[in-house]
């Protein structure tokens, strides 16, 4: 009955929204079928759960998880609710240009109401299965148990411990980050023993067939931890690449856009700088709708930038122009990658000869300096969060993104550019920084500019993958770094998992 009600509903609204573009209208209808699904399998993940708790008292009473996971389940379904709010909302929407952005906010809230809903109550779902699990094979856990308290003890953190000795002298910044990560490894094996030792009346009680559910509760638990201990090798190996990554500045180059039967992609462009090594990866990756149209006017721009010294976790996610990151403040003059040349035109950036070949990877052949007034406005941008796009002053045309007189001549032959894209995306919605005061001039080949470059081989430890310009050492040089930490998660989801129920 209450299928045969969404529906009509659904129907109604694509007649009430028949103004809306067709790409937003299609949306809505898929984000509704998304909904009536997740209503479906939530009602069937609930019922499941709730009559384990009811069929299975001896295990499940007196423990948290009897009260924990309908309260769970409550919540999940508080969201959903509220998805159906907004569904309902976007029905009575009147239609026409007026209601996009109110439609496109209503879209966007059900969706992540939903995923929020689906997320914990596959969690809740997931637990119930081990615990079925857990007492249906007891031998099993008790076994694996025993291996991993033994396995706990047998790695040698040596290695580790020395490359995070050198990381944190390189960069003392994220020295308490990396200390509380080694501490934890080097508890884990005490942590696992008292795990172990704690449990021990409740594996006697399971060896004998006669553990009651706040002992089987008690072995999960220990079995938690155990398991945690036992994957020290892993953990190890990721604290080694947390340290790599301190060592590496990289941008991602958004190249192209593409969207065909529905299929929204992007073609990037990742260039990795370590030291006076350079090394890039280009791709094209699947995104969502709302992800392509996140960048839809940053064509030809950095949409993601990590400097060293920071975790990839810390990139900056505002789009800026491609490169600019690699210059130092006028302030400070200069740094690994250049300095600041002042003569009779003016000021201007210029790039060492070593880094001459980022210079071709983010500008390529129409390259010019960046003089100051055209920094000071992108570094204006940068600490306040907003994208620059290069403009000289309120009615000139952008240098830089989808819509720049840079990005144009640049990426004439992309993709986006060759079905319409520059002119269909929504230039007007964008935010830009303040212009500049001045014109910004041309310059020639700035000094020491050497269009012959120098060769540079592979710096000694880096594995990067993708095409690889020149020789140099690994070590980073001395310099500012730029950036500052910033985050973001792409939007991602999952419909609910049946599992396997035992």
């Amino acid at each position: 009955m209450k299928r045969t009600m969404i529906l009509a509903g659904v129907a109604l609204m694509l007649t009430s929204c028949a103004q809306l573009p067709r790409e937003l209208r299609s949306q809505i209808d898929s984000a509704n079928e998304r909904l009536l699904q997740a209503e479906s399998d939530f009602r069937r993940t609930s019922a499941e759960v709730l009559d384990d708790i009811k069929r299975t008292p001896d295990l499940f009473n007196g423990t948290p998880v009897a009260t924990a996971w309908p309260d769970a389940l409550r919540s999940a379904k508080a969201k959903l609710d509220a998805a159906e709010r907004d569904r309902v909302q976007l029905q009575k929407l009147p239609g026409g240009k007026e209601s996009i952005p109110r439609a496109q906010q209503l879209l966007s809230e059900e969706d992540r109401l939903r995923k929020q809903a689906i997320d914990e109550a596959n969690a809740v779902e997931a637990q119930a299965n081990r615990w079925l699990d857990f007492r249906k094979n007891l031998p099993h856990y008790l076994a694996k148990m025993r291996e991993e308290h033994d396995a706990s003890h047998n790695l040698d953190l040596t290695a580790v411990k020395l490359k995070v000795e050198k990381t944190e002298h390189d960069w003392p910044g994220k020295k308490d980050d990396l200390d509380r990560r080694e501490e934890a490894l080097e508890n884990a094996p005490a942590r696992a023993d008292k795990a172990w030792q704690d449990s021990a009346p409740a594996r006697d009680a399971a060896a004998a067939g006669t553990a009651t559910g706040a002992q089987i509760a008690t072995l999960i638990e220990a079995d938690n931890a155990l398991s945690t201990a036992a994957h020290l090798g892993t953990e190890a190996d990721n604290l080694s690449a947390r340290c790599d990554q301190l060592y590496v500045a990289w941008d991602k180059i958004l190249e192209d856009l593409d969207v065909e039967h529905g299929d929204y992609r992007e073609k990037v462009k990742l260039v990795k700088t370590r030291g006076s090594d350079v090394s890039t990866d280009v791709r094209w990756d699947d995104v969502s709708p709302a992800e392509y149209r996140a960048v839809e006017n940053d064509l030809g721009m950095a949409i993601a930038h990590k400097d060293a010294g920071q975790y990839d976790s810390e990139a900056v996610n505002t789009a800026q122009p491609a490169g600019f990151a690699y210059i130092a403040p006028p302030s400070v003059g200069r740094n690994q990658y250049g300095y600041w040349t002042h003569n009779s035109e003016g000021s201007f950036w210029t790039f060492l000869p070593e880094y001459l070949i980022m210079r071709e990877l983010f500008w390529g052949p129409s390259y010019r300096p960046i003089v100051i007034n055209e920094y000071n406005s992108y570094y204006t941008a940068q600490r306040m969060g907003r994208t620059y796009y290069g403009e000289t002053s309120p009615a000139a045309p952008p240098r830089y993104g989808t819509h720049g007189t840079f990005t144009q001549q640049h990426y004439a032959t992309s993709r986006y550019v060759q079905s319409g894209g520059f002119k269909n995306s929504g230039y007007a919605s964008r935010q830009t920084a303040a212009p500049s005061a001045s014109p910004q001039p041309r310059f020639g080949n700035a000094p020491n500019d050497n269009s012959q470059g120098k060769r540079f081989g592979a710096a000694p430890g880096d594995n990067s993958q993708g095409k690889r310009f020149g020789s140099g050492s690994g070590a980073p040089a001395a310099g500012k770094r730029f950036g500052s930490p910033g985050g973001g998660s792409r939007p991602s989801g999952k419909g609910f998992g049946g599992g396997h129920r035992r």
